[in-house]
């Protein structure tokens, strides 16, 4: 008896559900739904009612607004 296990294959895209984005990134939904109302989120997948955020599409977005360290802090001003 010959048991073939079914593993992705790499044309297969790799997806989280969006609850687990959530979570891994620190956000609520009404977050995430505004950042969609203004094009700032990741491309989602609808399959039937669950929603799948591909982790290519995730890993673009963190990329996205990753900023420099230094744009964060700015220098004192003399008094």
């Amino acid at each position: 008896m010959n048991t073939a296990t079914t593993a992705a294959s790499p044309a297969d895209p790799e997806l989280i559900t969006l609850g687990a984005f959530l979570r891994r990134f620190s956000l609520s939904k009404s977050t995430f739904y505004r950042l969609a109302s203004r094009g700032e989120a990741p491309d989602v997948l609808k399959l039937g009612r669950a929603t799948y955020v591909p982790l290519a599409a995730a890993r673009a977005w963190l990329q996205s607004r990753t900023v420099p360290a230094a744009t964060l802090s700015r220098p004192l001003k003399p008094c």
